[in-house]
């Protein structure tokens, strides 16, 4: 009765190891805890000391077990037919051992390191489900030194077993984890290619009607910060023939709106991207103790910048695209930069095409302009010897000093208008000439009094006078006098309800200073920095645009500059001539 009852509680320790066994295999990806479970429950079912596992090592073909040695972890690593363990990969068939220390395949050195004394060995092949070994369990020393039986290796088989399905459902596990990952991937890559072709067709679809650079910068900026998912964006370009470049910016808070910025220099992302022609990526910006130049312009303090640079066909950069910080808050990746380089290359050929566009038109309306000035001072030239002639006759009858003097005047307004006549059409033609002379101030700053005076009449506009310097200065008379009523006349058409028309004329350092200041209300924001370029106007009914334009031309022709200041209580216009000897 004891032997029956001896059995059957041995058989349910078999069935409840089993079963915990079974348990864990319901957690395949879980392969440490499952071996552990089934070295543990082999070592008590078979009543031996301790239980070791061998795995093959499909790298190296190599046996692979750990062991703790000195409370550190140490590899044992065989080759098949070395040791017991070898032994029974190459055979692929249980060997039992009585007294390791008798059979030649037992390596002893490892009870040196160990301290343990290996006695009796039972070691079982594991075996997968296509019959291939893939590794070994075995049990060491069976207690009371009994040697272990056919019915041990019979059970330790039937574990072994176990632990070697275990061992195929976690590889087979991680196969379909890794597949599934790599689907995911190229999931991810194939949705992120086709959004970088929607944002691209819809970036061509919109630039290509713009009319001009902030029609265009503005839905680039929003439909690229909206795609990367990024704080803000901003596109710099250079200004082709002058020193005012244009600063677009745009920010995911403020999404209908792009503030543009005239800059007179190129900072930061946009000057490295600029110089370097290619990406430039700055990853935590957030460092430093202050905001950069350019993003203290625009109200910034990004933590990472992403710039690609805008390139004509010649390879030329005229311009940077920029990204600012993630809304992860992660940095920008290959991808980032990549979409930011397409964007950059699809902007650059949209905004060459404007440029290309406007200049066309541009040159288009000088050339018409030009042919209608020539064709019409041309015929001008007929009526005004006519007239010429009757005015000199005029001085022969009564009141001859009257007359003489009436005539004088006009002759010299003709004077004045042939003299237009050329520096208009030397405009239209892109010719320089410039008849310089010894002009006496007085008399010439005079002159333009009696002339400014007739035209300020009824239009209730005081006009005031100063002159620093009553001495003599070297300059195309012709010209500077144009310029002078090209000021003055931009002024009165500002002054519409009346006001102070002031010329002043100084002398610094450098040569003759003349300022030409009104009391209207100022430039218009929008035109100031391309205030000087052929055909801005303030909207004004007659204007032609080209007045300033001129006065620049000849300020440059005598080496000079203009320069203007502006405020709602007037603008002040100061001609800088060089004067030299």
């Amino acid at each position: 009765m004891r032997d029956l009852e001896a059995q059957l509680i041995g058989t349910r320790r078999v069935l409840t190891a089993f079963c915990d066994i079974a348990s864990a295999l319901a957690a395949p990806a879980d392969a440490d805890r499952l071996l552990g479970l089934v070295l543990d429950r082999a070592s008590a079912l078979l009543d031996a000391d301790r239980a070791t596992l061998y795995l093959i090592d499909d790298a190296t073909g190599e046996l692979v077990s750990k062991l703790v040695v000195g409370g550190g972890e140490q590899t044992i690593r065989l080759a098949v037919g070395q040791g017991i363990a070898g032994a029974v990969v190459q055979t692929g068939k249980p060997i039992r051992v009585a007294d390791a220390y008798t059979d030649d395949r037992f390596n002893r050195s490892w009870d040196g390191k160990t301290g343990y004394r290996t006695r009796s060995i039972l070691a079982v092949p594991m075996k997968n489900h296509v019959g291939q070994t893939i590794g070994v369990l075995q049990v060491l020393n069976k207690r009371e030194g009994k040697p272990f039986t056919d019915e041990d290796e019979n059970l330790l088989g039937v574990l072994a077993m176990q632990a070697a399905i275990s061992i195929d459902n976690v590889k087979l596990y991680l196969a379909v984890v890794e597949k599934n990952n790599v689907l995911a991937q190229v999931r991810h890559t194939l949705e992120r290619k086709v959004d970088f072709l929607n944002l691209l067709f819809e970036l061509e679809s919109t630039m290509s009607r713009a009319t001009d650079q902030r029609s265009l910068v503005q839905p680039l900026l929003g439909l690229t910060v909206a795609a990367t998912r990024t704080q803000a964006g901003a596109v710099f370009l250079l200004d082709q023939g002058g020193t005012q470049h244009n600063l677009f910016v745009f920010k995911r808070e403020a999404p209908n709106t792009v503030t543009e910025y005239l800059v007179d220099h190129v900072m930061g992302a946009f000057l490295q991207a600029i110089q370097q022609k290619g990406p430039v990526s700055i990853e935590q910006v957030r460092r430093r103790s202050k905001a950069t130049a350019e993003q203290s312009l625009m109200g910034l303090h990004a933590r990472s910048v992403l710039a690609v640079p805008m390139l004509s066909e010649e390879g030329d950069a005229f311009g940077a695209l920029v990204l600012y910080d993630r809304e992860d808050e992660a940095p920008f990746t290959e991808d980032d930069q990549e979409l930011l380089r397409l964007v950059a290359a699809n902007a650059s050929t949209a905004i060459s095409l404007l440029r290309s566009r406007e200049s066309q038109r541009v040159n288009d309306r000088l050339s018409t302009i030009g042919r209608l000035l020539s064709n019409v001072l041309h015929d001008l030239k007929t009526p005004m010897a006519v007239i010429s002639g009757y005015v000199q006759l005029m001085a022969t009858t009564e009141s001859a000093e009257q007359r003489k003097s009436y005539s004088e005047l006009v002759l010299k307004q003709f004077d004045h208008i042939t003299a237009m006549q050329r520096e208009v059409l030397a405009f239209a033609r892109g010719e320089r000439t410039l008849l310089v002379s010894k002009v006496y101030l007085q008399k010439f700053f005079d002159e333009l009094r009696l002339q400014m005076e007739k035209e300020l009449e009824g239009r209730g506009i005081e006009l005031q006078m100063e002159l620093r310097d009553r001495g003599t200065a070297r300059f195309d008379q012709a010209k500077v006098m144009r310029a002078l009523h090209n000021l003055a006349r931009n002024a009165l058409d500002a002054m519409t309800a009346g006001g102070l028309l002031r010329i002043e004329i100084d002398r610094d350092t450098e040569g003759l200073v003349l300022r030409v200041s009104d009391t209207g209300p100022g430039i218009p924001e929008q035109i100031r920095g391309k205030l000087f370029r052929s055909f801005v106007t303030a909207d004004k009914a007659n204007g032609t645009g080209l007045g300033l334009a001129i006065v620049k031309k000849i300020a440059e022709e005598h080496g000079g500059k203009i320069d203007v200041t502006s405020s709602p209580t007037g603008s002040t216009f100061t001609l800088h001539i060089p004067q030299t000897g």
